[in-house]
């Protein structure tokens, strides 16, 4: 090449190299610290009382949302069986009707990839889709309203991961608790829920696994029967059933999980050295959602394998989780060959839980 020709691609590579600085210099502020606009919030009604604002940070793992919840009327506790006290929830948001979720949302640097916040309740207010990105803030609002002003019913709501980030993503899944503030679901409100749900289920949300089946019993001592397949799946839903109970009602639940037996189920896990085992040391129970957002096990025991597990208990919280409700951690390590070399593949992994709501008497 001639002197000349070097010179013009010198100078082609100092503009080019000035306008990418003046480029990143100019979105610092978007691309390093805001993935999305907080203004968001302005989609929450300025006369609106700071008591139905609930302030919400989502760190987003590998399969796994972590959720804090704070505000006046309700603050994010889940006590486990062990004792431990988490200032957050595993997969699960508590709302009061008539409240915002104001949400902060982050990717956990290092144990996450790209992921989404997917609230697709058809009826409400507002629809989320949001992108998590590692080290980037989003911010989204939702609001436990519809369209036409009145409040969603009471009931559970799913919301999701829509973007694939390792094959357990679509078990990414959680939901979002609406309850009462005290007492229990109004029988009126219970009947709305069912009608949405059915709705859902037949026609806007037709097949969509995330849409639980809904199960109710006005009986005084129901039983309600739940087998795992395979795929370590509740009646083919992430999240399970929903089941509806009379307050003060004795509750009883059959749970059967057989031996996983392969890598399509999560709870068929690899040790450090590549050797298969299935998880034993995770707890399944039922546990209680309080008024104000405690959650506190009930009932609960090391999971068994191929043999029933039974749970009985009194129907006083407005509504309980049960299952697994605690992520345990998943690795592929097949003969020892997962590696940064070669390829990773693991994360915090829950699917086989649900919730049980408790309606006025």
């Amino acid at each position: 090449m001639t002197e000349g020709g070097d010179r013009y691609e010198i100078y082609w590579m100092v503009i080019g190299i000035v306008l990418l600085a003046i480029t990143a210099l100019a979105t610092y502020p978007m691309v390093y610290t805001l993935g999305g606009s907080p203004n968001v919030t302005s989609d929450i009604p300025s006369n609106t009382s700071s008591n139905r604002v609930i302030n919400t940070i989502i760190n987003a793992t590998q399969y796994t949302f972590m959720i804090s919840e704070s505000s006046e009327s309700l603050k994010s506790i889940t006590i486990l069986p062990n004792g431990e006290i988490l200032p957050y929830y595993y997969n699960l948001m508590v709302v009061h009707p008539g409240e915002y979720l104001n949400m902060t949302m982050y990717g956990v640097e290092g144990k996450s990839a790209t992921e989404s916040m997917y609230i697709p309740v058809y009826n409400s207010k507002y629809v989320v889709d949001t992108k998590i990105l590692p080290g980037i803030s989003q911010y989204a609002v939702w609001y436990s309203g519809t369209t036409n002003g009145s409040y969603l019913p009471y009931g559970a709501y799913t919301f999701l991961n829509s973007e694939y980030n390792g094959p357990w993503f679509s078990y990414q899944a959680g939901e979002i608790l609406v309850i009462p503030e005290s007492g229990y679901i109004p029988y009126s409100s219970l009947l709305s829920y069912i009608s949405s749900t059915k709705v859902a289920q037949s026609s806007g949300l037709i097949g969509d696994p995330y849409n639980p089946p809904l199960y109710i019993s006005n009986s005084t001592d129901p039983t309600f029967y739940l087998v795992s397949d395979d795929y370590a799946l509740f009646n083919d839903s992430v999240p399970g059933p929903t089941f509806a109970v009379a307050e003060n009602s004795t509750v009883t639940l059959k749970i059967y999980i057989p031996t996983p037996k392969g890598d399509h189920n999560w709870l068929y896990n690899y040790s450090s050295n590549g050797e298969p085992y299935a998880i034993n040391n995770i707890y399944v129970g039922v546990y209680a959602v309080w008024w104000n957002g405690t959650i506190t096990p009930v009932v609960y025991q090391l999971i068994k394998y191929d043999s029933p597990i039974n749970f009985t208990f009194e129907a006083r919280a407005p509504a309980y989780l049960y299952g697994i409700i605690y992520p345990s951690f998943y690795n592929f390590n097949p003969n020892n060959l997962s590696s940064s070399l070669l390829g990773e593949q693991k994360g915090y992994v829950m699917s086989l839980w649900g919730s049980v709501l408790v309606f006025e008497g």
